[in-house]
């Protein structure tokens, strides 16, 4: 008897019988018996869903996922937390690399597909966000049973209420957390980005340095699951009420069709702080609790909370609120009321149009209170509450009692307003320069320590404090200058990262020529010395601008390595530029070796540098050029060095993971090592083609699929994650799927030549021969050599092709110079050239070659089936009877 039907058997039962029978039904078997229970006891809830969708009962009962189960590549670890909408999971992620994360999985009742389709169209806005205070979203999918899941940087803290009262938290250190809060927000909507479910459990805090530190997490999957106002947000499965409600803006609850912008996010935040200095949100619990479906969206739509100060004076548990906060209960009501009282009651206010326009200017007015600054809210106009008085009753106004109470409501109100209006304005405007002046101290100090985000945000703050309109052209011009520079450097810094990821170098030359343009600086038509005079007048950016200028000379560098046609004049020139702009003398001096391709000079001033004193952009300029210098193994050994000094850098860890696998001896553990400790640190593209070429190399192709399918998701136009799909799908013996990712390779970047060679060599040694081409394969592998002329895989590549079109000289040249590039040379190369050798009929050298081909795959013992089958192919052209390998291998001796 399945669960289902004992559910319906025991409701038919009268209640004093249930027991006995669920004893007899289910046995031992607590799990059972539980779940069943479980949905009795919501059964006989008058509210419960079951009642409004009886189709709900085979999925509660499907709410199985336990410790031990993997969801995708997700182990799951221990249940850490519950909420209306899902279950949270500490969970570990098993590949592509291996750390813990939190997994949301979402309560039935939801469409999948809608669900998963809306995260994919968020994806690309979430991965702009870099936030200290913003839990990443990592991904998303469904599990076995259909159900969407969320996958979340896992955060170790409590939510912020918890956390406030926990810790007896005084209303001041509340109030300067939540302007954390607020300013973490307010990165998200400069990316565009509405948070949609802004609550306690959404908003944790944890300890770091012995500091409270704010955490956002869930960003992005309100707005995928389509969250709105229903039936469905405001009960479980088992009937019981959920937060979110409490927290949700009246234009959520309309249901009109209005957008949702950010001021939905100002208003929850409003919420939240009511909580934070009265213990309870504006709207009762338990009156939400009770109420129906219809009632709870008026109560959202049309009710005005108290002040916070009237919550806290009529509250019969003021002394247990007070000693949360550290305070005496008579002074926090006092405390709260006047400013505080308006500060939150304009976050709430029902017309969006009259709240605060940004978190930071919520959050500067917070800070307004915490300096003891006159704050930008005030107490609503006579006429305005008037309106809205007449608003609430309608009917009641024709009665002249009522008409005397909205008279006199004005006349109180304007006498309160009176005191307010005659404030200083001079004084205001004091204040606001001084506030103004100290962000941009603040933002100039974090500049010089390299902390560029956290200036960001400083100066947002003074550009929330300049809002009122208070502070000046002067002042504003200023503000505006250092923001403009600080996103140049955000911009310039996420290059760098892509970079990082080593994207093609013509997409890297246009963003960095058009981010250098958008900033007034026609770079490529300027000489050095005006490129610099430019960066240098602005000198708290000069370091990172100069360090992007170095990276585009990478970028032009390399480009020119790989073509021939471009002059290095080019890339000189960038150098230099950057050089006159960088003050620091280190630098200098490394640029100007490298302009002049000295590489004794490099290596000289490596040995001689203290790599602990030096910080990371110059440790990573260092490393590049000694690369391009052609020291291969100088610069692995210089970037191990400098990673050992700053393992967190994401720079210098994507350079070794690149570095160390161009090497020829290279040990792909240990680059798989680095790529993934990369990948924790950026989630880009290139990291996870540098996991998923290392996974190749030790020969984990699911893995490796799958990575590199990641990476082709992320940035469908990346070049190299395409030709790295392309080798593991062949090595997987998938080769319709592999040529096809072979050839968008080379139709995104016809100078990769790892792409053409790849190519090439399924075109040639396909097992399937329906997919051979071995004109077109010619072709392609002269490309790969004409594009690299001393990579002896690629003269393989051409030799074998050769070999299939008959070019038997044609295959001996190329083969052999394998050989004359220091290659040892495998079975690969030598059974081709001993196949060459006997249609030339050249027997003796051609049995030399054979000898030799199987001497190597006795020794090595290899699992190539292309290589067995190349043998069998040798072994039938030249006529030798080899028992042990039709005895070991069982291949046909066809080609």
């Amino acid at each position: 008897m399945n669960e289902e039907t004992l559910f319906h058997e025991a409701r038919q039962k009268p209640v004093g019988e249930r027991t006995v029978f669920l004893d007899q039904v289910c046995g031992g078997d607590l799990t059972l018996r539980r779940r069943i229970e479980i949905l009795l006891q919501a059964d006989d809830n008058p509210d419960s869903l079951l009642k409004l969708q009886p189709p709900a009962t085979s999925a509660i009962l499907s709410l199985s996922e336990v410790p031990g189960q993997m969801i995708g590549p997700y182990k799951l670890l221990e249940q850490i937390g519950e909420g209306g909408m899902g279950v949270v999971f500490m969970a570990e992620q098993q590949e592509p690399v291996r750390r813990k994360v939190a997994l949301k999985v979402i309560k039935p009742g939801m469409d999948t597909r809608q669900v998963i389709a809306r995260f994919e169209a968020e994806r690309q806005a979430l991965a702009v966000m870099d936030h200290p205070s913003i839990a990443r979203v990592l991904d998303a999918g469904a599990t076995d049973s259909g159900r969407p899941y969320f996958v979340m940087e896992l955060v170790r803290g409590v939510p912020i209420t918890t956390f406030c009262d926990e810790n007896n938290l005084p209303v001041r250190e509340r109030l300067e957390l939540f302007a954390s809060l607020c300013q973490a927000i307010q990165h998200a909507h400069t990316k565009g980005i509405v948070h949609r479910d802004i609550k306690p459990s959404n908003v944790l805090v944890t300890r770091q340095d012995g500091r409270a530190v704010v955490k956002v997490i869930d960003f992005g999957v309100a707005k995928a699951m389509g969250q709105q106002l229903t039936e469905k947000t405001l009960f479980t499965n088992f009937a019981q009420m959920i937060g979110t409600p409490l927290y949700m803006s009246p234009e959520q609850a309309e249901q009109s069709g209005v957008d949702i912008d950010t001021r939905s996010d100002i208003y929850s935040l409003g919420v939240l702080l009511y909580e934070l200095l009265t213990g309870s949100t504006p709207v009762d619990a338990e009156q939400m609790k009770q109420a129906a479906f219809d009632e709870v969206r008026r109560i959202i739509r049309e009710d005005e909370p108290q002040t916070p100060s009237a919550r806290i004076s009529g509250s019969h548990t003021l002394p247990a609120i007070a000693a949360y906060r550290h305070i005496e209960p008579a002074r926090l009501s006092k405390l709260v009321r006047g400013d505080l009282d308006w500060i939150v009651m304009k976050a709430l206010e029902k017309d969006r149009g009259r709240r605060y326009e940004t978190a930071n200017g919520f959050a500067a007015d917070v800070l307004r209170y915490l300096n003891d600054e006159p704050v930008q809210a005030y107490p609503p106009s006579a006429g305005y509450q008037f309106r809205k008085f007449a608003r609430r009753n309608k009917g009641a106004l024709v009665t002249g009692s009522l008409v005397t109470v909205a008279v006199l409501l004005v006349v109180a109100v304007l006498a309160g307003s009176i005191g307010w209006v005659s404030r200083d304005r001079a004084a205001r405007r004091l204040v606001v320069e001084q506030a103004v002046g100290r962000a941009l101290e603040e933002g100039d100090d974090l500049q010089k320590q390299g902390k560029w985000q956290e200036a960001l945000v400083a100066v947002e703050r003074a550009e929330a404090a300049l809002a009122s309109g208070e502070g000046g052209a002067e002042l504003q011009q200023q503000v505006n200058d250092q923001l403009a520079d600080l996103h140049m450097i955000q911009r310039l810094e996420q290059l760098r990262l892509q970079r990082g990821g080593h994207w093609d170098n013509k997409s890297a030359n246009r963003a960095y020529a058009r981010a250098f343009a958008d900033f007034g600086m026609d770079v490529e038509n300027l000489s050095p010395p005006d490129v610099a005079a430019r960066i240098r007048r602005r000198p708290s950016t000069a370091i990172r601008m100069a360090a992007a200028l170095d990276d585009w000379t990478m970028v032009l560098r390399d480009w020119g390595l790989r073509d021939r046609t471009r002059d290095p004049a080019t890339w000189k020139r960038l150098l230099e530029a950057a050089r006159l702009a960088d003050p620091d003398p280190w630098r200098s001096q490394l640029r100007q070796s490298m302009g002049q391709e000295d590489l004794n000079a490099l290596r000289k001033l490596a040995e001689a540098s203290d790599i602990t004193a030096l910080p990371p952009q110059s440790l990573q300029l260092m490393g590049n050029a000694l690369i391009f210098g052609g020291d291969g193994p100088a610069c692995v050994a210089w970037l191990r060095k400098a990673h050992r000094q700053h393992p967190g850098d994401a720079l210098i860890t994507f350079d070794l993971t690149f570095h160390l696998s161009n090497l020829p001896s290279a040990e792909w553990v240990e680059v798989l090592r680095f790529a993934e400790a990369g990948l924790a640190a950026q989630q880009s593209p290139g990291m996870y083609c540098y996991v998923g070429h290392a996974l190749s190399q030790l020969g984990r192709y699911d893995e490796a699929v799958a990575v590199l399918r990641k990476a082709v998701e992320l940035q469908p136009d990346f070049a190299d994650a395409h030709a790295n799909l392309g080798f593991a799908l062949s090595q997987q013996v998938r080769l319709g799927e592999a040529i096809t990712a072979c050839r968008k390779a080379i139709e995104l970047d016809p100078n990769l030549a790892a792409s053409h060679n790849n190519l090439a060599w399924l075109l040639t040694t396909g097992s399937d021969v329906k997919f051979r081409d071995p004109k077109r394969a010619v072709e392609l592998a002269k490309k790969a050599v004409e594009l690299e002329p001393k990579n002896a895989i690629y003269w393989q590549t051409l030799g074998v092709a050769q070999y299939r079109v008959d070019d038997w000289r044609g295959a001996i040249v190329a083969l052999e110079k394998v050989t004359e590039l220091g290659s040892p040379g495998d079975s690969m190369e030598w059974f081709p050239l001993a196949m060459a050798h006997w249609q030339l009929d050249e027997k003796d050298v051609a049995r030399q070659w054979y000898d030799r081909a199987v001497e190597w795959m006795a020794k090595n013992n290899p699992q190539d089936q292309e290589l067995r089958r190349f043998r069998a192919e040798a072994t039938d052209l030249l006529k030798i009877e080899d028992k042990s390998r039709s005895q070991q291998d069982g291949i046909s001796n066809r080609p």
